[in-house]
């Protein structure tokens, strides 16, 4: 597979696309120059600090009408999703925690939003609540910040740093608090039998609501069972012959991967797996017969694992996403910036079958060292043509920003990326159905 150098660029103005020079998709900037008025009838100023929240945080809502932005790191400005322009500020009734966009196209307005010990759904287009649930005890965000519900916005996972519980939202139940039963028990998570400790790093339901996951400190991750009539979690026991290289199989553990995120794989009967860094230290190396390559998928049900890239010469990954609820089959991934090595500083998407087939959408020009809001926590569209990424466009630039001014950027693959010798086109997909 073809390495390509990151050419040096201009950093693109507001709302003005450019070509990007190696991949000849469309790349723009979504927010305006620091200090300049945001506009489209939203109070005050674009902020030095405004980006996506996370990789596996889906900016789009659930019909693409909308996208989330965080101003300054906090405060909420919604853009036009196809436009960009700015439509809304934060609703001034909303107690913001961490929230997410409702996946199911049947709430497009809804945010689920944690704070405390309070669970709401809430609607930011009208400015209303529309459910609300009392939680046992104060949470620590949603779970933490890296968590996720369900792909149908039913369930679930939070933790308060030491237990773990799953709420039912079941989206056909009226407005009302929750019946306490479908809050199910909690379970200790703080202690799993880890020599260097339990810390815990983020929990999760996962895409099927099957399985709840809880990652350590070290990204170590560990399987739980979701009983579907009491919510009650149990370790999920996985086969002793399978991979890991910290924790058990009885206890859940299994094969470490870093920066992660949840789907479900087309191409095994929709199993959950998660995707992530290939974390214990194997990349090149055939472990159980397996060549580790440096993104891994790991199905939830037995721990088996699939490689994704291949591993000649191969950067190494950093935030993976699988927010492409409309693309099933594909996961999403941005790489660090390595001189000389396969994808370095570039935004991917690589096919879950295992057959390596591998999309190239941008370069991420960003200079992050020291900087986590500078990291690009690149995430694509519900459809998988655009990504959106977050740059201070510091880095391989001919025009450059400042290390602290941090934008979000979107490239555009809609509209006839080139067919390169080694890529698969995005825009050669043309429906919803994996080809």
């Amino acid at each position: 597979m073809l390495t390509v150098s990151v050419p040096a660029t201009v950093r693109p103005g507001y709302l003005a696309p450019v070509t990007d020079p190696r991949f000849g998709s469309k790349v723009v900037r979504i927010a305006g120059d620091t200090g300049t008025p945001i506009g489209g009838g939203v109070s005050g100023n674009w902020g030095s600090d405004v980006r996506q929240h996370y990789s596996k945080d889906q900016p789009w809502n659930s019909d693409n009408t909308l996208i989330a932005l965080q101003n300054d790191g906090g405060g909420m400005v919604l853009l036009d999703g196809e436009t960009y322009q700015p439509v809304k500020g934060k609703c001034n009734g909303y107690s913001l925690g961490d929230d997410r966009w409702h996946p199911s196209p049947a709430h497009p307005h809804e945010r689920i939003n944690v704070s405390g010990s309070e669970l709401m759904w809430y609607d930011v287009v009208n400015c209303v609540k529309t459910r609300s649930w009392t939680l046992p005890y104060a949470v620590q965000y949603f779970g933490p910040s890296e968590g996720n519900p369900s792909f149908d916005g039913r369930f679930a996972a939070l933790t308060d740093g030491a237990r773990m519980f799953v709420v039912d939202m079941d989206p056909q139940a009226p407005f009302a608090p929750w019946p306490a039963q479908r809050i199910g028990p909690s379970v200790a998570i703080n202690e799993c039998g880890l020599s260097g400790g339990c810390t815990i790093d983020w929990v999760s339901i996962s895409p099927s609501g099957k399985y709840a996951v809880v990652s350590y400190d070290g990204d170590f991750p560990r399987v739980f069972d979701v009983n579907p009539a009491t919510l009650e979690l149990t370790p999920r026991a996985m086969p002793s012959t399978s991979l890991r290289c910290h924790g058990t199989a009885a206890a859940g553990f299994i094969y470490d991967l870093g920066h992660a995120d949840m789907t479900l794989n087309p191409f095994d009967s929709n199993e959950d797996v998660i995707i992530g860094q290939e974390h214990c230290g194997n990349r090149g190396r055939t472990v159980g017969g397996i060549l580790m390559s440096g993104v891994v998928m790991v199905r939830l049900k037995d721990d088996a694992i699939t490689p994704l890239t291949n591993s000649s010469n191969e950067g190494y990954p950093h935030h993976i996403s699988t927010r492409n609820y409309d693309r099933p089959g594909w996961a999403y991934v941005g790489y660090h910036t390595e001189s000389g090595k396969k994808f370095t500083d570039e935004i991917i998407a690589v096919k879950l079958d295992g057959s390596q087939a591998v999309q190239r959408f941008a370069h991420k020009h960003s200079a992050y060292s020291g900087c986590y809001r500078c990291e690009s926590h690149s995430v694509p569209s519900r459809d998988g043509r655009r990504v959106m990424w977050a740059s201070n466009w510091a880095a391989n630039c001919l025009t450059c920003g400042s290390s602290s001014d941090i934008k979000p950027f979107i490239v555009d693959a809609r509209g006839g990326a080139p067919d390169g010798p080694d890529t698969v086109p995005p825009n050669a997909i043309t429906d919803l159905t994996v080809q």
